[in-house]
């Protein structure tokens, strides 16, 4: 699912991603351990073609990221940096909108999806009344939307407490295993 290839990344004289390889195979769950600073997000930006890379080769889905960028997140979902939200608005609504810059997608979909991440029952309510690990939650319901084969997930549980991390870990767990997914997910922890 993803390849890289001796990719660098090179931000004026600093090098934030030097010469990394990675092979992540079809249904596995792997993780960028790594220090605050250390190109976690820069090689995620890479990846999903947010970021030029100085050097090296990226294939992700099977499609190199630099020359069909389409076919290659085609079928990605993906939390990066911080996820933005329509405050004012539904759990619900912000997915129906959101939708509708990858594809749209159909209620029922939603529904399942928002039992999936654990929002049920929270999902009319507004955003600014979500807690920090309910809007983890709408991230990754976010994310799922596209009906993907491959999740990466840059800091899912930051600024979550103990529990929430707790909970995220296992709901990464429990997709990867229901819907056949390959995940990335990067942390410091």
């Amino acid at each position: 699912m993803i390849q890289l290839r001796g990719v660098s990344k090179q931000f004026g004289a600093r090098w934030a991603v030097r010469d990394l390889d990675l092979s992540v195979p079809r249904g596995e769950i792997f993780g960028l351990l790594g220090h605050n600073g250390a190109g976690k997000s820069t090689a995620i930006g890479m990846m999903l073609g947010q970021v030029w890379p100085t050097a090296g080769t990226l294939s992700i889905c099977g499609h190199d990221i630099t020359r069909d960028r389409a076919k290659a997140l085609h079928r990605v979902g993906a939390i990066f940096e911080t996820p933005v939200f329509y405050d004012y608005l539904s759990g619900w609504k912000n997915l129906e909108i959101l939708s509708h810059y990858t594809a749209p997608t159909p209620p029922e979909r939603i529904t399942k999806i928002v039992e999936w991440v654990g929002l049920t029952g929270r999902d009319g309510d507004k955003v600014s009344k979500y807690s920090r690990g309910m809007r983890t939650r709408l991230a990754l319901a976010q994310a799922l939307l596209p009906d993907p084969e491959l999740l990466i997930l840059d800091e899912p549980s930051d600024g979550l407490d103990p529990e929430g991390i707790h909970e995220i870990r296992l709901t990464i767990q429990r997709l990867q295993k229901e819907l056949g997914l390959t995940i990335l997910l990067s942390s410091h922890l």
